[in-house]
């Protein structure tokens, strides 16, 4: 192949690489004001919280060298793994390991459709977990493990150092090899190949926390209560970005950057359409109420409030725990007849929910319909007129 033709297919190459890195920063990690005060903000906190952190450290490393003074040498509490796992005087694996979990991560992070969102997590994690440490590195003194360690002893403020004498509960190191691999459990491809990364990367997260206690950088409660606190601060978070940003539609460019209730590019329409109804999310992501559009149907109001999808409006749960899409209003017949007004009459797995006789308010038939019908669904016998 002649060099003019190499080149140009070099360069061909390059702008078709270029092109699909901007189509994939505009789609997937193109930020509004909003997420983007969001983000710097709890940078920031996880900012702080790392550096008081290491303030804490430093101070519990001054307490600890009091404990070699007043005993007039270096002192190792009793451990049960010291005695089965020999002293390995190779710091250095302890550092490479947090590399070996974080490479993986930021992979993980950089191919991801909703990366914003695993950056949020893990440094909300994080964070909480460091503010947690904060609260137990220094109120415990104890001598630490390892023989050749060395005190911090200038300003607790401005000494920033690794692997200080002191710096003992809860591991530090195995807080990063935890809550790296719980991001895998959480964000990686549910696939095979998926699987076997995330398997992997349980694997080096154990061998890590082996080689800690190994080189002597902690004692194994120290290891052990990273173990608990890392998931517990993973789940904490994630349990609150549950109900308080994903069910409220809040942070839609870091949750749903393509389109709400979209999770991956290769989900079909009818599966975000799912997402949205068992969230209660409107396709611009606002939070609709599923009772609210059945009484404003109920009351005849002119205009229903905007329905989710395609002018369809979904009703309550029913027995087979999914949302039931139910017909618009039908207008009451001009003759006065007792015809009823029905929303989303359907056969009697269905729930009726609002009829209009005669004589009655339609507020009062909506509601009295709509408490037999939840009553129904939920397999009660009260009624919610009977009670009002």
């Amino acid at each position: 192949m002649a060099r003019p033709q190499i080149l140009q297919r070099t360069v061909d190459i390059g702008r078709k690489g270029v092109g699909f890195v901007w189509r994939r920063i505009r789609r997937n990690w193109w930020l509004d004001r909003v997420c983007i005060i969001f983000l710097v903000s709890t940078g920031i906190v996880f900012g702080l919280s790392y550096y008081f952190m290491n303030v804490m450290a430093n101070v519990a490393s001054q307490r600890s060298k009091e404990i070699e003074d007043a005993l007039g040498m270096r002192f190792t509490l009793p451990d049960v793994f010291f005695e089965f796992i020999g002293y390995v005087d190779m710091l250095w694996l302890t550092d490479m390991f947090d590399a070996l979990m974080f490479v993986p991560t930021v992979l993980l992070v950089l191919s991801h459709e909703r990366p914003w969102r695993v950056v949020s997590r893990l440094l909300l994690a994080w964070g909480l977990a460091s503010l947690i440490r904060i609260t137990t590195v220094a109120i415990t003194s104890v001598p630490d493990p390892r023989p050749t360690c060395e005190y911090a002893t200038g300003n607790v403020f401005t000494t920033f150092t690794l692997h200080r004498c002191g710096d003992a509960i809860y591991s530090g190191h195995t807080l990063i090899f935890v809550i790296c691999a719980m991001v895998w459990t959480s964000f990686a491809p549910k696939n095979l190949v998926g699987r076997g990364l995330t398997t992997f990367v349980w694997a080096l997260c154990i061998a890590g926390s082996l080689i800690v206690i190994a080189n002597r950088a902690h004692y194994t409660i120290d290891v052990i209560l990273a173990w608990y606190i890392a998931p517990g601060s993973w789940y904490t978070v994630a349990w609150f970005w549950y109900w308080h940003i994903t069910k409220k539609g809040r942070l839609l460019r870091i949750e749903f950057p393509v389109e709400v209730g979209r999770h991956r590019d290769s989900d079909l329409p009818e599966k975000c359409q799912r997402r949205r109804v068992e969230l209660g999310l409107m396709p611009d992501g606002t939070p609709y109420d599923p009772v609210t559009l059945y009484l404003n149907a109920a009351r005849g109001s002119a205009e229903l409030t905007p329905p989710p999808e395609g002018g369809q409006v979904y009703g309550p749960v029913c027995e087979s725990g999914t949302l039931l899409p139910v017909d618009g209003l039908v207008e009451e017949k001009d003759d006065g007849s007792p015809e009823s007004d029905r929303v989303g009459e359907k056969p009697d797995d269905h729930v009726v929910v609002a009829v209009r006789q005669g004589g009655s308010s339609p507020g009062q038939d909506a509601a009295g319909e709509l408490g037999r019908g939840f009553s129904k669904d939920f397999g009660r016998e009260d009624s919610f007129s009977e009670k009002h």
